[in-house]
């Protein structure tokens, strides 16, 4: 019950904005963890941020077969809440996708999991916080000349749990150069007023014209739940094309968001990729 309490704090100070606590934690966030469980198929990195000037840790997960051949792969960039960090979800995901690629359900990906402390994804050049800088000017680049990715939009798409939603939707539609699609699990939306990033106003979204696909999933019983709904309302008034899942009963768990949505989001993220040889093909 303890261990539960001090989860949902961390939660909620990412969802309300900066308090001494939270600003306690980011300092205290270890970003490389090279000690983390062993995962079939998933190996450990890390890199020197320029931005931050530390060493920051990450996972890749490599499909069967990649060390016999020469073929690119799509990537997914899962993303972690708070709390968490480049070992967080790396089981679970890559997990996942390797069961839906076997079952010839999704194709075969690579999965990237960054460790971005305790940023919400975002830059605090105050703090010498860089979490954005890190994934898109850093990680993503690095990942690009180091995998055989498909170094292109098309075949680049973001995800992630709670914090780490709430940045895999801000970041894929500040950059839809970058992105083709952004899925969430109980994303932390907005800040300590109930405002919205400039990339979920109504104004931007249309401005978008839906060019990133989106899907966001929540429980009816999570505490982002709230912040949900003046993002759908934004994104029906500017007519960008979204699916929204409410999960009945479901609270801030992220084993039931696995349970229940798991492959649904796996799938809609893996989507675009199958349209690789098809010129023209729409990624709305």
């Amino acid at each position: 019950m303890k261990k539960m309490l001090l989860l949902s704090c961390t939660v909620v100070f990412s969802l309300l904005g900066l308090s001494s606590q939270a600003q306690q934690a980011r300092s205290q966030t270890k970003w490389n963890n090279p000690d983390g469980p062993r995962v079939p198929s998933v190996e450990h990195g890390s890199f020197h941020s320029p931005s931050m000037d530390v060493e920051v840790g990450y996972n890749v997960y490599l499909p069967p077969g990649y060390a016999q051949g020469n073929q690119r792969y799509p990537v997914i960039y899962f993303l972690h809440g708070a709390g968490g960090n480049e070992n967080s979800d790396a089981a679970g995901f890559s997990d996942l996708v390797a069961r839906l690629a076997t079952q010839k359900k999704a194709p075969a990906v690579i999965c990237v999991f960054p460790n971005g402390g305790m940023s919400g994804y975002r830059d605090r050049p105050e703090q010498k916080i860089m979490g954005e800088t890190l994934l898109i000017k850093e990680l993503i680049p690095l990942i690009d000349r180091t995998y055989r990715t498909r170094a292109d939009r098309e075949g680049r798409v973001i995800a992630g749990f709670s914090m780490g939603g709430g940045g895999a939707i801000r970041l894929a539609l500040k950059h839809p150069d970058l992105f083709s699609a952004s899925a969430s699990w109980a994303a932390a939306l907005g800040s300590r007023g109930g405002d919205l990033p400039p990339q979920l106003e109504t104004d931007n979204l249309r401005r978008l014209a839906g060019r990133v696909r989106l899907l966001m999933v929540v429980g009816d019983k999570d505490m982002t739940y709230a912040r949900h709904k003046p993002v759908v309302k934004n994104l029906e008034e500017a007519k960008y094309p979204f699916r929204y899942h409410v999960l009945e009963g479901v609270a801030h768990d992220l084993g039931r968001y696995y349970e229940k949505t798991g492959e649904e989001l796996a799938l809609f993220l893996t989507t675009g990729f199958k349209a690789e040889s098809s010129p023209g093909a729409s990624h709305q």
